[in-house]
């Protein structure tokens, strides 16, 4: 194989098979295995707290590093307090985690994103509480993801 550059075109040569590209084609960086894959993406929610003032939803996106939930937590204007999300997960090795991300401006959402690695299932809630702390008007758990549906 020989590569020849002449002008604004790159021509490959491949036995008797030749391919030209431009030359914006050679300047632009390779796209990495792992974005050119199409991982495959479920979306979740919306989860709203008990008095409805705060709300998630989002997407789970399954690649080769395991399972990355993200998403926005809005806060509803006009509510005193902050929204909360709280996400717990158990993995395939029977092992569980936690994580939990809060909102206080009610004029834009909080946008997060957490890998869990390879899970058997997620699930989530929407909390009500200060802008340290849940202090109550939770949802129930609503699952998020799970194996198998």
């Amino acid at each position: 194989m020989s590569l020849r550059t002449s002008g604004a075109v790159v021509t490959l040569l491949v036995g008797s098979v030749s391919v030209a590209a431009p030359a914006e084609a050679r300047a632009s960086a390779p796209v990495p295995a792992v974005a050119a894959a199409n991982p495959v993406v479920w979306s979740w929610g919306s989860i709203r707290s008990a008095d409805r003032a705060g709300l998630a939803r989002g997407k789970v996106v399954q690649d080769r590093p395991g399972f990355v939930v993200n998403g926005k937590l809005y806060d509803l204007p006009g509510r005193a307090g902050c929204s909360w999300l709280q996400l717990r997960w158990v993995k395939e090795d029977g092992s569980k985690g936690a994580k939990t991300y809060g909102n206080c401006s009610e004029s834009r959402p909080a946008a997060f994103s957490v890998g869990v690695g390879y899970v058997v299932s997620i699930e989530g809630r929407v909390c009500r509480g200060t802008s340290d702390q849940i202090t109550g008007a939770c949802s129930s758990w609503e699952g998020v993801w799970a194996r198998g549906g």
